[in-house]
């Protein structure tokens, strides 16, 4: 059974396409707005996703009420992978789905070869670092904002990197 099975029966998990993309904007849009105050612009825009979905993957978590979360992952050089935009609904925000995302895009990147992941968080949210380094993440850096003709506020990345554990097999769980 897997991770996300074990603890949501009704939940399922699939990868967007192409297709998913009037649905994923104005989603991530919604879920970012509280957030958001830092820019001039949403948080996206239908060539931006499109510009993700050529690069990585966004797993999107649904039950049968709808959408309920999404994160975004990016297999990289060196077994590296990358983690980003975690949106959940901000109807049913507070739950857990936040960490079970974050779970499952760890778990997605370790099975395609990831034995390190990264991610970008923006330095005015404290208290999302605070969250990352609770799951094991550390400070590795800082990168400056990509876009900073959008700001209202001076900002930049903070680079944080998590090392995965081996998915153990059969020879590491049995002792003899």
């Amino acid at each position: 059974m897997s991770l996300l099975q074990a603890e949501n029966p009704v939940a399922g998990l699939r990868l967007a396409t192409i297709d998913d993309t009037d649905l994923l904007v104005p989603f991530i849009n919604r879920a970012f707005a509280p957030d958001n105050y830092f820019k001039r612009t949403e948080r996206t825009n239908s060539s931006q996703v499109a510009e993700y979905l050529r690069k990585g993957f966004f797993l999107l978590l649904e039950d049968t009420v709808g959408l309920l979360g999404l994160i975004y992952t990016e297999l990289r050089e060196d077994n590296h992978g990358y983690i980003g935009m975690i949106a959940i609904d901000p109807d049913r925000q507070g739950g857990g789905i936040g960490t079970r995302l974050l779970q499952i895009g760890e778990e997605f990147c370790r099975n395609q070869g990831s034995n390190v992941i990264e991610i970008s968080v923006i330095n005015l949210r404290p208290d999302l670092v605070a969250w990352y380094q609770r799951r094991g993440y550390q400070i590795v850096g800082e990168a400056p904002y990509v876009r900073p003709e959008i700001l209202i506020l001076p900002c930049h990345f903070i680079l944080m990197e998590k090392t995965l554990a081996p998915t153990p097999t059969a020879d590491t769980d049995n002792p003899n």
